[in-house]
């Protein structure tokens, strides 16, 4: 039987957790993992960084605690059911060695009460 993974991610404002299960990872295969304060900062930065601004936009975070580091990138804006969205890219880095580097990449829309939610 294969163990249950938890992921959190950051998108469109809120806090999105994924449960699935994962296969046995090799040894040397490892994944990013992301402290509260790193989460705080990918939330910050999309907040105050890349949500209303022109595609290209770009922001970058990094944790001195964690070592972990990353980037936010606005991909394209767009309008699905006369919504404002938001195709927004995340790269994130371990700060261990070796570095270990995820992308995410995900489409978020503006709901009437200002919030973004993943479309």
């Amino acid at each position: 039987m294969s163990p249950s993974l938890k992921v959190v991610l950051p998108v469109a404002g809120v806090m999105i957790a994924v449960s699935a299960q994962a296969q046995l990872l090799p040894t040397w295969e490892t994944h990013v993992v992301l402290s509260q304060q790193d989460l705080d900062m990918i939330h910050n930065a999309v907040t105050n960084q890349i949500h209303g601004k022109p595609a290209g936009t770009a922001a970058s975070w990094s944790n001195p605690a964690s070592g972990n580091s990353g980037s936010i990138k606005l991909g394209k804006k767009l309008a699905r059911k006369n919504q404002q969205c938001e195709e927004i890219e995340y790269t994130v880095r371990s700060g261990g060695t070796p570095v270990y580097t995820e992308h995410y990449h995900f489409t978020s829309c503006r709901q009437p009460d200002g919030t973004w939610k993943i479309a």
